[in-house]
């Protein structure tokens, strides 16, 4: 005997099920992405949805690892379901494609997995859109994978749109000479991302560092605009070669995005911080109007690769399609035809079978009439259905505004 179970629980906390208009919007972005990505030269990669929890924990930061979903397999060996995409990729590359000529760009359109809470637009199960541009690591490649992000994230029909840049480098090559302990390090990138002066100030002085290197971190927040802030960012924070060498890495990425005409869609913040672990140049987020979350992201990573094999520099984004269907549905809330064009009669005349044959080879959704009925039945669900037009096995038709 079959258990009934309530509605709540038929589904697991944070996962769902998409149809009709959800599940035709979800399928039209994400083929519009595919799209664009083709476009510019990206080939499709498809990682497993599994593999070794130690593969999928290489570079991750904690909060990451805390989220990823593990189980053991018959063997003892422990499983985890992906939780980012481009660990896949970089294990990828790094194992079976080391030889190939450079640089590859790859594309995927992945479900993603993280115990977290959910919230609005986000779950536990979502699904991410992205690309990888590995093997290169000038400033040009960086110019284009943001000339990139905003492309897609143009594409797609959202125009009200922001995308801040920041430089972990740069913040790097501040923090990197100091003798900071961890928590130290975390205190002060932590103030940087909220951007909390006052915290930050607190952390700073609580910190023992020349005078100079805290008047550096301390003008961060405030270093945030267009082309402008370079040059303040030299006279009050490049106190080192390394900070300078990414100030200079930096003018030839704005001076490129541009040639591009990206720039006006571009922010740059150079007291930004990512999350991830991996993050070793640009980083990058997006963010639309009325949604209080990044709907893309990204940055340069060019150390992930040598934790699989040999060093290449990569970057990369990430779009959340569930956030940009959120976005969307704000500025832009145009819905997809699920209704038929046509309704046709099914039955034994190939004439009708030919001409169906024909409108659905030009775009046109037809659908048969399965049940034996009169006009006026046929008729009267071709109407309900939403269709404009029906026709019927014997030739006849009709059709209506």
């Amino acid at each position: 005997m079959l258990k009934t179970f309530s509605v709540e629980r038929q589904l697991p906390h944070g996962v769902a099920d998409l149809y009709f208009q959800e599940a035709a919007r979800k399928t039209r972005l994400e083929t519009r992405l595919r799209e664009i990505f083709a476009q510019w030269n990206y080939t499709q990669v498809i990682p497993p949805t599994f593999e070794y929890y130690e593969t999928l924990a290489a570079e991750a930061s904690p909060q990451v690892r805390q989220e990823i979903y593990r189980f053991p397999d018959r063997d003892g060996r422990m499983l985890a379901l992906r939780a980012d995409p481009t660990i896949p990729i970089a294990r990828l590359v790094g194992t079976k494609l080391y030889n190939q000529p450079l640089p590859l760009r790859f594309f995927y359109v992945a479900n993603v997995f993280r115990h977290e809470e959910p919230k609005a637009s986000l779950r536990r199960e979502f699904t991410q859109a992205g690309v990888e541009l590995i093997g290169c690591g000038t400033a040009q490649a960086d110019a284009e994978i943001i000339a990139l992000a905003v492309t897609a994230l143009r594409a797609l029909g959202l125009n009200d749109f922001r995308l801040r840049v920041g430089a972990m480098d740069f913040i790097n090559a501040l923090l990197g000479p100091l003798a900071l302990t961890e928590t130290q390090r975390a205190q002060i990138k932590s103030a940087l991302e909220r951007k909390n002066q006052g915290a930050l100030d607190d952390a700073l002085r609580q910190t023992p560092m020349p005078p100079t290197m805290r008047r550096a971190l301390a003008a961060l927040p405030a270093l945030t605009g267009g082309a402008e802030i370079l040059e303040r960012a030299a006279a009050e924070c490049a106190v080192n070669p390394a900070a300078q060498d990414a100030l200079a890495r930096l003018r030839a990425l704005w001076q490129t995005l541009d040639a591009l005409d990206v720039a006006a869609a571009t922010t740059l913040d150079l007291g930004m911080v990512r999350g991830m672990a991996y993050y070793t140049g640009i980083v990058f987020e997006a963010f639309a109007r009325g949604i209080g979350f990044a709907l893309l992201s990204g940055g340069r990573y060019d150390h992930l690769l040598a934790h699989f094999g040999g060093a290449q520099p990569a970057c990369g984004f990430a779009i959340g399609v569930e956030r940009a269907l959120a976005a969307l549905k704000l500025q832009n809330p145009s819905d997809v035809q699920l209704t038929p064009d046509i309704v046709a009669e099914l039955g034994a005349a190939r004439a009708l079978a030919e001409r169906v044959a024909e409108a659905r080879a030009q775009g046109q959704r037809v659908e048969w009439y399965l049940q034996s009925g009169s006009h006026a039945e046929i008729s009267a669900y071709a109407r309900q259905r939403g269709a404009r037009r029906v026709w019927f096995a014997d030739g006849g038709a009709e059709e209506w505004l």
